[in-house]
């Protein structure tokens, strides 16, 4: 039994919407500015708190072009020490708000070059190097439901249009594909060269265990990622990229609505 149910059940009474379009997880330092209707996670019953700076851990709810929005702004980490059924929580209580398409964001180290020049990345393709699945265990109520399909996780309809939308709107975008580390270091030289021939563009300690759960709870799945500093760069700090995450952010958050409104 999902512990999210009464968190779902309380969503509902709180914002008076009974289903929902479009979730959002925002990463590290990813926000949307205000909105008229925000909740805190301690507020809804069962609901994991983060714990790492950078995520507030407000959900907030907007509409875009008739489209209701949920943006979970704060999202949970393995290097947290969290379960699996915590790692799940956001995108199975998307699935229970009737959510079709969830797109997670998250804050990425550049690896390849057309990376490290870039701002924002549409994610098309990840490498789980986490050594953790957040579907591990669901076989015994779901089956082979589990075995999801890894060569059709991300949407490319919804992801070709946020490559051209942000092309249109003058953003440095490029398609890229995300490895997921557990972190909480960041890399040695010798795992940025290892990254790299693997066929890495950006690295990050997150958003693979958020698709994964996403697509088996039968959502649509677009990821973006902001690139918020160079791996090479022998000085990179959580304080940095929370830094230019927010910075970025802007423009991530442009590209989000004006994508999302032009979305059937």
């Amino acid at each position: 039994m999902f512990k999210g149910m009464k968190a779902a059940e309380f969503i509902r009474e709180k914002t008076g919407i009974g289903s929902f379009d479009i979730a959002i997880v925002g990463g590290s330092g990813v926000e949307i500015g205000k909105t008229n209707v925000e909740i805190p996670y301690y507020q809804i019953p069962n609901m994991p708190e983060p714990a790492v700076p950078g995520h507030s851990g407000v959900l907030k709810i907007l509409e875009f072009e008739s489209k209701r929005v949920l943006f979970f702004e704060g999202r949970f980490h393995y290097y947290e020490g969290r379960s699996d059924s915590e790692i799940r929580f956001i995108p199975e209580l998307a699935a229970n708000l009737g959510v079709k398409l969830f797109i997670p964001t998250c804050a990425s180290g550049a690896i390849s070059r057309k990376a490290a020049f870039s701002e924002i990345g549409v994610i098309v393709d990840h490498i789980n190097l986490l050594g953790r699945n957040p579907l591990v265990g669901l076989i015994k109520d779901y089956g082979s439901k589990v075995f999801v399909n890894g060569k059709e996780i991300y949407d490319r309809e919804v992801s070709d249009k946020f490559l051209r939308k942000g092309l249109e709107l003058g953003i440095k975008v490029v398609p890229v594909v995300l490895a997921s580390v557990l972190g909480p270091n960041y890399e040695t030289f010798a795992e940025i060269r290892s990254l790299e021939v693997m066929g890495a563009d950006v690295v990050s300690m997150s958003t693979v265990p958020d698709v994964l759960a996403a697509k088996f709870f039968g959502m649509k799945v677009a990821a973006l990622t902001v690139i918020t500093n160079d791996t090479l760069n022998i000085k990179s700090t959580h304080e940095e990229v929370l830094e230019i995450s927010r910075k970025r952010s802007e423009k991530l958050s442009k590209l989000l609505r004006e994508t999302i409104r032009e979305l059937n």
